[in-house]
């Protein structure tokens, strides 16, 4: 079965009709009285966060977020698990802790790092399934929380800012006992090459992020992806 708070979260960015596809399950979402995640205002997000975060000045974005009371060493996109779906390419479903304010941070915005206040996020009001860059290579695949676009080229050399699992293990819900140790990210980075970033929907506040096709994960691992 799939979790509603799952289909709760994708519901919110339902503008068109959705097929959800993980782990060999179908799961058609229908338009109709679906509120467009892109009618989230900011005033709406911002409300969301307060009570899980601080807010603080950071040029050039002005007012950003920080998460409080996250475990050390945390990161966006690394307590959760991708499902893809056939109209918006790999989405990311936050764990239950991070529930509350997940739907804001990892579909909106951007996220960025200082050495000083840590991982903090930037706010924008256009929507993607999620904000992130990714890798492939040597039957590897990660992901790097994509950042403004003055820092992106930065991002995409730094190691502590990925996360990598076997290809195969892509699709499941347990991903976090899946990710390559943080030793041997260095090495990971290099033998991988950046594939695809969010690609914005013309005419819309709403970006896709296809990350690699199920067929081709497929293909190299033998794991089904879509039913």
């Amino acid at each position: 079965m799939i979790n509603q708070s799952i289909l709760r979260r994708l519901l919110l960015g339902a503008a068109t009709g959705l097929a959800l596809a993980v782990a060999g399950v179908s799961v058609p979402i229908t338009a109709g009285a679906l509120t467009p995640a892109m009618a989230q205002s900011s005033d709406d997000m911002a409300a969301a966060l307060d009570a899980y975060g601080h807010w603080v000045s950071r040029a050039p974005y002005g007012k950003v977020w920080v998460p409080d009371g996250v475990p050390r060493g945390w990161r966006p996109y690394e307590y959760g698990h991708w499902v893809y779906t056939d109209d918006w390419g790999w989405y990311w479903v936050s764990d239950e802790n991070e529930d509350d304010w997940g739907w804001v941070v990892y579909h909106y915005g951007r996220w960025a790092h200082d050495g000083r206040i840590g991982w903090f996020w930037v706010p924008g009001e256009d929507w993607a399934p999620a904000w992130v860059d990714w890798r492939y290579g040597d039957d590897d695949i990660g992901w790097a929380p994509l950042p403004p676009d003055d820092m992106v080229e930065a991002y995409d050399s730094e190691p502590d800012y990925w996360v990598f699992v076997p290809l195969r293990y892509i699709g499941e819900p347990e991903l976090r006992r899946h990710y390559v140790p943080r030793d041997r990210r260095i090495a990971v980075l290099r033998s991988t090459r950046i594939i695809n970033r969010p690609v914005h929907v013309e005419g819309r506040r709403m970006w896709v992020n296809p990350g690699l096709a199920p067929g081709f994960i497929a293909g190299r691992t033998a794991v089904a992806l879509h039913a």
